[in-house]
């Protein structure tokens, strides 16, 4: 039996912020042609980017806010929301009482946006508790089990109830485990490593951190800057500065090489594929610093 939350006005307030991402990123792309500094350029792609990423959230929220239910069945009771569920095996369940004269939550992380409250945090009196609310957690019901207590907000409370007291007379038909099950892209194991993020995260900032930079000092560069130096320290080769572009090419070439690379090893050799990720943003660090070091002696 499918019991669904509290109405909000999240999930099409996700889907606004979508239709306005899009016409931004629309706008910018229609100017993009236009432009010839390149400092300017750099700024409308990275305007593109950031419009694109609060795009990827914002379906996300609106995905979470439209599919988040309740399942009551002879098992247990199945919390969906968005890419996953949240099995609560009935014997495991001591009790559901009411939350409204519970005290506030001692911690909260996630996040409390229009009514929908999701996340974790700490319950004074019943420990670590997950959030999965469309309501003030005072007119949400409490799922107590005896490692981990979860808030829930059926539109139906009553009718929730009833279903879980004469559900809990019936022979369970599977034998739930309390472990999140993820649906699919998220179920694989490197999406859901946070450390495999931190490493493509930092590299991809900074490879876009040294396009930046050498978009704004463009301009100030002389037309031709060395490249090399003999042993007593003149110049003995130039180049054309828009061949400096060709530092952050390499790294960005070389971070998604990497990618590639750590994703194909990590399933068998995990150590191996923290290793090219990590080398990825040294390589960065590197092209980093030698293109300050040449800039600054211009």
């Amino acid at each position: 039996m499918t019991f669904y939350p509290h109405p909000t006005r999240n999930g099409y307030s996700a889907l606004a912020v979508i239709l306005i991402c899009s016409l931004i990123i629309a706008f910018l792309l229609n100017r993009l042609p236009q432009q010839e500094n390149l400092a300017t350029i750099f700024m409308l792609f990275l305007a593109i980017l950031i419009n694109l990423a609060v795009m990827v959230v914002a379906v996300g929220w609106a995905i979470l806010s439209f599919k988040l239910r309740y399942q009551v069945s002879r098992n247990g009771i199945m919390i969906q929301w968005g890419f996953a569920q949240q099995p609560i095996p009935f014997n495991e369940i001591e009790q559901i009482i009411s939350a409204k004269n519970l005290p506030a939550p001692l911690e909260f992380r996630g996040f409390n946006l229009l009514g929908l409250r999701f996340g974790s945090g700490q319950v004074l009196g019943y420990g670590p508790t997950q959030f999965f609310t469309t309501t003030p957690l005072a007119n949400s019901l409490l799922i107590i089990t005896p490692h981990q207590s979860y808030y829930v907000s059926p539109l139906e409370t009553e009718a929730f109830l009833q279903a879980w007291k004469i559900r809990q007379e019936l022979q369970p038909t599977q034998q739930w485990k309390t472990e999140l099950h993820r649906n699919w892209p998220f179920n694989i194991p490197i999406l859901a490593d946070k450390l495999t993020w931190g490493f493509l995260s930092v590299g991809l900032l900074i490879c876009l951190m040294l396009f930046g930079y050498l978009a704004f000092m463009f301009p100030n560069l002389p037309q031709l800057v060395p490249l090399q130096f003999n042993l007593v320290g003149q110049v003995y080769r130039t180049a054309d500065k828009a061949l400096l572009f060709l530092f952050p090419l390499v790294g960005a070439g070389m971070l998604a090489l990497n990618t590639v690379l750590g994703g194909m090893a990590y399933r068998n050799e995990r150590l191996a594929a923290y290793f090219a990720w990590a080398s990825a943003v040294v390589i960065q660090l590197g092209l980093w610093v030698a293109v300050y070091t040449l800039v600054r002696a211009l």
